[in-house]
């Protein structure tokens, strides 16, 4: 009977392990106006790393009075990717307002999550902002992930900037540390997050090798990772040496589709030459002839005046006159010598 129980425990006990899952709790300041609800959302695309939509909320929980909450869950994918913890203002919903807050204000965090991790969130309770200079207990990644938030907020995106150069002196100075933060940091995942802040369009020129040699690592260590191909599709957006191979490949195909045409024109001209059939000609040959139109067609090529065509034909000579009007027409002639140069070809082919 022990035995069958200690396998019970066993089974259990292996059971539990299988069915792993996440906690993130802590304890944050509600000074503000803020809904008593803490929201968790996926980052699938790095493009969506600094945007919220309702529809990216995959769990959330009740905050107490105390500021304290917990979240749990065993519904994340397998592999490791960023996170986003954050709070909305009381007038809003989380449909309308998933917008991030600077300052006193800062209402979120980014994490790195899994089903195996644990952290724990604790704000400094002498600051306003919710997650105002948070500590943060877990692994590695996330403690990294705090100290990259510390370098990023607060930054010249919250301070009040009075003067141009001051802007511009602060972003480079932003951009430059991510790198340098980028490039010492022992987690590539945290490494992304801190070259996913740059400011692409202000600095890829001029850090270009930086961003390539980091995407080789980002294949090296995450080929099959849902961020690599976004990462490396941001390099073949902003590269150069994309726009320039990009910009051959279409002057080639531009060349080789003006050079086909070219010899179309070419080709239908030297037919054209060949076939020497004029426009009268040619919409006669789209014309059907009655039987009757025929005769006449005939007899005024053989140079019969319309009386004789009459007598011929044993018709009216108004009938005639009719007939010869209607030929006209169709011939696109405008006398009778026309229609008797027009009626040999017509007569010759049988139409």
């Amino acid at each position: 009977m022990k035995r069958y129980y200690n396998s019970i425990f066993i089974l259990l006990l292996c059971v539990s392990k299988g069915q792993a899952s996440y906690a993130i709790e802590g304890k944050i300041n509600m000074k503000g106006e803020w809904q008593s609800t803490i929201y968790l959302a996926t980052i699938d695309r790095l493009d969506n790393y600094y945007s919220a939509n309702a529809e990216f909320i995959i769990n959330s929980a009740t905050i107490d009075t105390e500021g304290n909450f917990k979240l749990s869950g065993d519904n994340l994918p397998d592999h490791s990717q960023f996170y986003r913890l954050y709070l909305v203002k009381e007038e809003n919903s989380e449909f309308n307002a998933c917008l991030y807050e600077g300052g006193d204000n800062h209402n979120f965090v980014h994490l790195i999550l899994n089903n195996q991790s644990d952290i724990t969130i604790d704000a400094d309770q002498n600051t306003f902002a919710p997650f105002g200079d948070y500590t943060l207990r877990g692994d590695i990644e996330n403690q990294l992930m705090n100290n990259l938030g510390r370098l990023i907020y607060p930054s010249y995106m919250y301070y009040e900037i009075k003067f141009p150069s001051e802007l511009q002196f602060s972003q480079n100075k932003l951009n430059k540390d991510l790198f340098v933060f980028a490039d010492t940091c022992s987690s590539v995942l945290v490494s992304l997050a801190a070259i996913n802040s740059t400011d692409y369009e202000g600095y890829f020129d001029t850090n270009e090798d930086r961003y390539i040699s980091f995407g080789e690592i980002l294949k090296s260590n995450f080929k099959d990772h849902p961020y690599t191909s976004d990462y490396l599709n941001k390099l073949r957006y902003y590269s150069r040496d994309y726009e320039n191979g990009f910009s051959v490949l279409w002057k080639c195909l531009c060349g080789l589709l003006m050079f086909t045409i070219l010899g179309l024109v070419y080709y239908i001209q030297k037919l054209r030459s060949r076939i020497k059939i004029s426009p009268v000609e040619s919409k006669s040959k789209l014309v059907h002839y009655t039987s009757q139109e025929l005769k006449i067609l005939d007899l005024i090529q053989k140079g019969n005046s319309n009386k004789e065509i009459a007598s011929e034909l044993f018709i009216e000579l108004s009938t005639v006159k009719s007939h010869i009007n209607k030929l006209y027409a169709k011939l696109n002639v405008k006398n009778r010598a026309q229609a008797k140069e027009m009626a040999k070809n017509i007569i010759k082919t049988g139409l």
